[in-house]
């Protein structure tokens, strides 16, 4: 289980690493979907490892990541369903 746990946490921070990058090379803005759901994906994943593994200020940070990129999508949708 170990393992699987270490795999989720890369890949978490991969898509973080991802959402980054695509936002500081301007094929993503905080104004797009993709920026959102990866950064909320990444958190995810990397809440799910640092919880496994007891390390809670990383987990504490994400969580706070996460909801910041749900409030992105909330504000996605909301401006998508009044156009």
């Amino acid at each position: 289980m170990d393992g699987a746990m270490q795999i989720l946490g890369l890949l978490g921070a991969g898509l973080l690493l991802l959402a980054y990058f695509k936002n500081s090379t301007s094929k993503w803005t905080s104004r797009n979907i993709s920026y959102h759901v990866t950064n909320l994906g990444g958190a995810v994943l990397i809440c799910v490892n640092t919880y496994y593994f007891s390390v809670y200020g990383p987990f504490i940070l994400n969580i706070f990541w996460a909801l910041i990129a749900l409030n992105g999508i909330k504000l996605y949708l909301s401006k998508e369903t009044t156009i």
